[in-house]
């Protein structure tokens, strides 16, 4: 009996120790991105990328989430997965620079080349941020995100798909869940993009 109380003991301070950790929350959003499968065809064209903002509320977290994750200050730290390996750290990154970022490696695992702003290129690739929002309630972590993906060759409108996505997952963990919902939420959208179809629709 005194053994097991002892464990007990033993067992509690370690929780105890553990817990202010588990709970605790960073200034910094981890995002996990996961690559699709590389297309059989590569699109062999030279693109240069722009992102536009045009949320209606500029504000990622909601009132209750900002609650959770007091502290955040609206800066994400990008690991890009590729199928079957692990994730690599990149950076980390404020919204504009995240997304931008994240194309960049969505793009060239298509074949595409990103060629820096000003060059020369075959179009302008052109992502039109209209929602990204996360809610917190019920217990529960809620994701929203919509976006417009645009080819442009001399600002002509060439052709251009909407994405529209959402995610929840029960929290057990505050930061973690979150990331988890977001890194998800991201992935999918992102990959649902039908990149062959934009650059066929456009005439490439």
């Amino acid at each position: 009996m005194r053994e097991l109380n002892l464990r007990q003991v033993v067992f509690l301070c370690l929780l105890v120790a553990l817990l202010p950790v588990a709970c605790a929350t960073s200034n910094v959003l981890g995002v996990n991105y996961q690559l699709p499968a590389r297309p059989s065809d590569p699109i062999a064209r030279g693109v240069v990328i722009a992102f536009e903002d045009a949320r209606k509320d500029s504000a990622f977290l909601s009132p209750s989430a900002r609650e959770e994750l007091e502290g955040f200050t609206n800066v994400y730290a990008l690991t890009v997965s590729k199928p079957g390996r692990s994730g690599e750290l990149r950076g980390a990154y404020t919204l504009g620079p995240l997304f931008m970022e994240i194309l960049r490696y969505r793009l060239e695992d298509a074949g595409l080349k990103v060629l820096p702003a000003g060059a020369a290129a075959d179009a302008q690739f052109k992502f039109v941020l209209k929602e990204f929002r996360m809610d917190f309630g019920d217990r529960k972590w809620s994701a929203t995100v919509a976006y417009e993906a645009r080819l442009l060759k001399n600002e002509a409108l060439l052709s251009q798909q909407t994405v529209n996505g959402s995610a929840e997952r029960v929290m057990w963990m505050k930061q973690a869940d979150a990331e988890k919902v977001i890194g998800e939420l991201v992935s999918d959208t992102i990959n649902q993009m039908d990149l062959a179809a934009l650059f066929k629709q456009a005439g490439f």
